[in-house]
């Protein structure tokens, strides 16, 4: 049999990350773990990224089976140096949030690698690391947009109650859509994770701008087991994700002020978890006053709340982009119920996959429901399964990057 070349050609592709995709413990990481993983089965990756402590730089090593060779930043941020950048960013006009990660050390061990390695292709991974591309690089560059950074800041604006921060966040947000327009007219390729982000991404781009829809993935063989062996506990439910996050624990806020004493008036026995790293002082100071509410902080295993809770609450009333919990929460069985923004972007219909609810007395509502009927917690989680299964599952979901790189 003659031989026949692969359309997908090995390349020398340079991943730049914003933090250590491994352990794959939040949204973020799960996301762009998978997406190495899957160039890497055909293209050599070099891996370069900023880590925050010796650990992580540990940590870091276990790609090794999956990179050619892997470069480590350190960077380290305080209130002290976010003031600093924040003053930088007012005297230069530059984004606070992109300037707080300026790094010369990253711009060094960019151009280096580009140097020694022979990169052809950059793979740049979320806004932040934009910048760390060379101007002079006349190659080829992907944007992997997780969000539509300006319309996440613009939704925290929108629900900020402070005069001051509003006023911040404003000009963060005019700033935003400029660079982030400037961004993706760069990268020869810009890939989104929903329709509802690309229409984002193009009003700040323009029609110029080559934008792709690649969904975010999870593997859902590898939540076969947790499926197997959920047993839902009366009344339990529980909320993960990296609670420093603002939009995370604005959220949670949200709820636990406005609506979680309304469901323990009707529902007494019930107990709610928070699960995530860094939950800042005001989650915990109202968690501290209400019966049956627990805050985690990090877990290294969450398995044991995936097990064990009735459903998972996804009171997001910000940010953008697609929440990878929701979609590891329908491959292990899970039942979901989240606002409209909680779910925004995912191929998910109310009363069929999951319980949609965007006020306080709505999600009360559909909690006692679930909390009810175990026979519809059973039939959304049926029906979760069968839509991750079809559409975000990795082998199927990521053939469209395959398509995209088919290109060169």
């Amino acid at each position: 049999m003659p031989y026949v070349a692969e359309k997908w050609q090995d390349m020398r592709i340079l991943v730049l990350t914003q933090v250590v995709i491994y352990p794959a413990d939040a949204g973020p990481k799960i996301k762009t773990l998978q997406v190495v993983r899957h160039l890497a089965k055909q293209h050599e990756i070099i891996y370069c990224t900023f880590v925050r402590s010796e650990q992580e730089a540990r940590e870091a090593g276990q790609l090794r089976d999956l990179c050619q060779r892997m470069v480590t930043v350190p960077i380290q941020r305080s209130r002290l140096s976010d003031a600093k950048f924040l003053l930088e960013s007012l005297l230069t006009g530059d984004s606070f949030l992109l300037r707080r990660d300026e790094r010369a050390a990253m711009r060094s061990a960019v151009r280096q690698l580009i140097q020694e390695e022979r990169i052809e292709l950059i793979h740049v991974d979320q806004l932040n690391m934009m910048r760390f591309v060379p101007p002079d690089w006349s190659g080829r560059v992907v944007l992997d947009e997780h969000n539509a950074v300006w319309q996440v800041v613009e939704r925290l604006r929108e629900g900020s109650k402070n005069p001051l921060a509003r006023l911040l966040l404003g000009r963060e947000v005019a700033l935003m859509r400029r660079f982030e327009g400037d961004a993706c007219r760069r990268a020869q390729v810009v890939l989104a994770v929903s329709e509802q982000d690309k229409r984002a991404l193009r009003e700040v781009a323009g029609e110029q701008a080559m934008i792709e829809v690649v969904p975010i993935t999870v593997d859902v063989a590898h939540f076969a087991s947790i499926r197997a062996a959920r047993a839902p506990q009366p009344a339990r439910l529980f909320t993960i994700g990296t609670m420093f996050w603002p939009p995370n624990s604005e959220g949670v806020v949200w709820w636990l002020q406005s609506g979680y004493h309304l469901l323990r008036n009707t529902r007494p026995d019930v107990t709610y978890d928070i699960v995530g790293a860094r939950p800042p002082r005001l989650l915990q100071q109202l968690a501290d006053g209400m019966p049956g509410v627990h805050v985690h902080g990090y877990v290294a295993d969450a398995n044991p709340f995936w097990t064990s809770a009735t459903a998972l609450v996804v009171p997001l009333l910000s940010g953008g982009g697609v929440r990878v919990k929701i979609l590891e929460a329908m491959a292990m069985g899970v039942p979901v119920i989240s606002t409209s923004i909680g779910c925004e972007g995912l191929a998910v219909r109310h009363e069929e996959h999951l319980l949609i609810a965007d006020t306080p007395e709505a999600l009360v509502t559909a909690c006692e429901r679930l909390l009810l009927a175990p026979e519809l917690a059973a039939l959304l989680a049926r029906n979760a399964l069968r839509c991750v299964q079809e559409r975000y599952d990795a082998p199927v979901a990521l053939q469209s990057l395959e398509h995209i790189y088919d290109r060169w």
